[in-house]
């Protein structure tokens, strides 16, 4: 079956190219065909920080090491299986190449979804090769599910972590109008702290306020009007140096500096040396995991789906869905993310064909 991949150039994410591919189900496969994916900048983090430590460019390996396909999430349908348990026409909700189809290689089978055993993809984190059944998705559901649940997953863990660690402190989350910030700001708030102040450009500031998910909204101008004193924890969503910086230098109780995102992946890089505690990588997946160990799977399950479910419902009254299509459609949309041209309250729904 004819197929496509869309790859970036690693070292220029600006530049594309459509990579056409004869695609077919392996011994004991099942080839799926992507129905739709969400394109947010969720996706430029796994492009950005495609490499290691992360190497999100691993799971979806290029014939070509300078180019790479980005990770998304979304729903796929089976249209070939060659095992005996998966028939086709079942549809899975998961993580997904930006392309047309994907070859996968099932592992353990459950009512709830199934794994890729793919050789290369066994040293990854385990919950980016579950797949869960999406038979029941309607179109609603689909929608909300690619745009938000990986990144509430992350919120959700994250706001989880805080609350552990920095219960009696303020937390400082940039880029407070991307969706894994205000997941987190509704999490955070859905416990009973600890507080939270959102920090976002002004000319988002009024949409992220409407929300209700902070304690308190700023611009990034406003950072010097936080209190120096107040015991404070940076989780920074923007990767943005100069305003990482800024914060290291302005609060001087500063009790830890989480990197969780890159919506600003073309600000300055942060510098080597900063006030206070050094910056340090917060990776979803191996709280999630522990978590998932705490409790049992089944548990942290139905625990992370209420959340989501609360989360989902009240997106309702800001979100408008977009839909786009095709090559030329992703490439004009993960383009216009990369330079700068978000709009927060809308969603981006790709549809291969």
């Amino acid at each position: 079956m004819e197929g496509y991949w869309l790859e970036r150039q690693k070292g220029a994410l600006e530049k594309g190219r459509i990579a056409t591919l004869d695609m077919e189900a392996g011994k004991d496969g099942i080839l799926c065909r992507i129905d739709s994916a969400a394109v947010t900048s969720n996706n430029l983090t796994y492009a950005v920080h495609g490499g290691p430590p992360l190497n999100y460019w691993r799971f979806f390996p290029s014939s070509d090491p300078d180019w790479g396909i980005v990770p998304l999430w979304g729903t796929a349908t089976v249209v070939e299986s060659r095992h005996p348990d998966v028939a086709v026409g079942r549809r899975l909700f998961g993580y997904w190449p930006s392309g047309s189809h994907l070859a996968i290689t099932p592992g353990a089978i459950s009512e709830s979804g199934l794994t890729d055993m793919a050789p290369h993809r066994q040293e990854q984190a385990a919950v980016y090769n579950r797949y869960r059944w999406a038979d029941d998705f309607d179109q609603q559901t689909e929608e909300l599910m690619a745009l938000f649940q990986p990144l509430y997953g992350t919120a959700f863990v994250l706001a989880a972590m805080l609350r552990q660690t920095a219960a009696d402190c303020l937390v400082l989350i940039t880029s407070a109008s991307s969706k894994t910030a205000l997941g987190t700001g509704y999490a955070l708030r859905q416990a009973g702290g600890p507080q939270s102040v959102g920090i976002t450009s002004s000319s988002h500031k009024g949409f992220v306020e409407t929300t209700g998910y902070y304690d308190q909204v700023l611009d990034y101008e406003s950072i010097g009007k936080l209190d120096p004193e107040r015991p404070t924890v940076l989780v920074d969503v923007a990767g943005n140096g100069a305003v990482t910086a800024q914060v290291h230098a302005h609060v001087k109780t500063l009790k830890a500096s989480h990197m969780v995102g890159g919506t600003h992946w073309n600000a300055p890089q942060m510098a080597t040396t900063l006030p206070g505690p050094a910056p340090s990588m917060f990776f979803a997946p191996t709280w999630w995991e522990a978590r998932a160990r705490e409790i049992g799977p089944a548990a942290f399950d139905a625990e992370l789906g209420a959340s989501l479910k609360a989360f989902l419902a009240s997106t309702r009254p800001w979100l408008t869905i977009e839909e786009t299509h095709g090559p030329d459609g992703y490439a004009r949309d993960f383009e216009a993310l990369l330079n700068g041209d978000t709009r927060p309250s809308h969603g981006i729904i790709w549809k291969p064909r």
